[in-house]
């Protein structure tokens, strides 16, 4: 039995689907529109969301998705639409619906969607961040001095609309914190949308990020609102905003200083009221040095910044974080002390992702009722990686930066040497993007 928040304009289709899934033994609250679910989620929480998409003459599902998403504890999401694309599915999953069905939907198609929504374990689409978000109802776990200090700045940079620039290693939960921010600022019941900049293509960056009008190129058969104007009123998160595109970044730059933007072919200002906050596990300094970041706009971003911490800089936390990720994998087995000690010692370079896919593979391989530590001595990946051999490094003339120069010089030689000079294979080798080993190439004179 589970509680669902059916949300649905029309009277009778709203009936028909309350009453199927009664019939599974749910309790159904039922709404007509996108105001009543906001209302409802702020007085109930609810395991499931089924929204209707086309509400009010608009697609105000997705309105019903965002909010939906940013609740907390946050339910699975179901879109119902009759006017199912690929635009729409990717819009709804980016705002965070666990999938979509097409109208006329049958019973027995929404009951197993029902089903394999609820009883899904944590959706692929969900970031490591949000696991531990949503353990503790989103507050940042972790008792340790450091912590205690991130928590306090967050809490202090959400009580006022200034942008924050969140740094560290991949996997430290700064996805968790832009989401702490929003949470406890004055938008909290706005959206919170965030944005994966290197998922997008450059080519469709504009389009994405500000929308397009009808007919502003080949595809765009209908005008379509970005992600900007879905934040409205809330919250955008650009994480990864290292790989936004120079051009890109300009139009960035200015809505952050003008609050306005135009869609792709339009020429009219738009205005938007949104908070950005961004992220990054790169070293935007030495960025904006290389010429590939704007110096302006590292410094719009960067009026509140927050590192995260890394794993192996607060090891005290881990027996915490264990015990929140079992549970929220809904395991129930016995981790004893020396397990958890051994797990804390490990490098994790991944931080919480890594500590998560450790404890999964525990779970996979154990016998009996608790963690077999000794099965991580059969994998490679779990050890120290070998220490970089810097003997044969010399500051030479005596410049740090040309000895540095050299080494990625080495490196990035190397890596396209074992590729067959296939920059695409060296750059995913040696774990940059490819618009990263494109200027590094072209900056070292290494032919490509």
């Amino acid at each position: 039995m589970a509680d669902i928040l059916l949300v649905e304009d029309e009277v009778n289709a709203r009936q028909v689907l309350s009453m199927g899934l009664e019939t599974q033994g749910h309790r159904i609250h039922t709404c007509a529109g996108p105001d009543e679910a906001r209302l409802a989620l702020k007085q109930q929480a609810f395991d499931l969301v089924l929204t209707d998409l086309r509400m009010e003459g608009r697609d105000a599902g997705l309105e019903v998705v965002s909010m939906a998403a940013a609740s907390q504890p946050r339910p699975k999401i179901l879109l119902i639409t009759a006017y199912a694309s690929t635009e729409t599915a990717v819009d709804a999953m980016r705002l965070g619906a666990f999938d979509y069905l097409t109208k006329p939907v049958s019973m027995d198609e929404l009951h197993e969607a029902v089903e394999r929504a609820l009883h899904s374990e944590q959706a692929s689409h969900d970031s490591d961040d949000e696991v531990i978000a949503s353990s503790h109802d989103g507050l940042l776990i972790g008792t340790s001095p450091v912590m205690q200090r991130v928590r306090e700045r967050l809490q202090r940079a959400a009580k006022r609309d200034f942008t924050v620039l969140i740094t560290g290693e991949s996997g430290t939960g700064k996805e968790v914190a832009a989401r702490f921010v929003h949470l406890h600022s004055p938008r909290s019941e706005q959206a919170f949308i965030p944005v994966h900049c290197a998922a997008i293509p450059e080519g469709l960056f504009e389009s994405e990020l500000f929308g397009h009008c009808k007919g502003a190129f080949t595809s765009a058969d209908a005008d379509r609102k970005g992600l900007v104007e879905a934040a409205n009123g809330g919250t955008l998160f650009l994480d990864e905003i290292g790989e936004m595109p120079l051009n890109i970044q300009v139009k960035l730059l200015r809505l952050l200083q003008e609050h306005s933007f135009r869609r792709v072919g339009e020429d009219c200002e738009r205005h938007a009221n949104v908070r950005i906050l961004a992220a990054t596990n790169r070293d935007l300094i030495a960025e904006v040095r290389d010429g590939i970041f704007r110096e302006d706009l590292f410094y719009r971003l960067n009026v509140v910044p927050v590192h995260m911490p890394s794993l192996r800089q607060r090891r005290e936390d881990i027996p915490l974080l264990i015990t929140a990720l079992l549970q929220r994998m809904g395991e129930t087995i016995t981790v004893d002390d020396e397990t958890i000690a051994q797990l804390a010692e490990l490098p994790l370079k991944g931080n919480v992702r890594e500590l998560e896919n450790l404890l999964q593979r525990l779970l996979a391989l154990s016998d009996g009722d608790s963690l077999d530590i000794s099965i991580l001595d059969d994998f490679d990946d779990i050890h120290p990686e070998k220490e970089t051999n810097l003997e044969a490094v010399s500051l030479g003339n005596g410049n740090l930066d040309d000895a540095l120069e050299g080494v990625e010089r080495r490196l990035i030689e190397q890596a396209m040497e074992r590729t067959k000079q296939n920059a695409t294979l060296a750059a995913k080798e040696l774990g940059i993007t490819f618009r990263s080993i494109r200027y590094r190439l072209k900056k070292l004179g290494i032919k490509d």
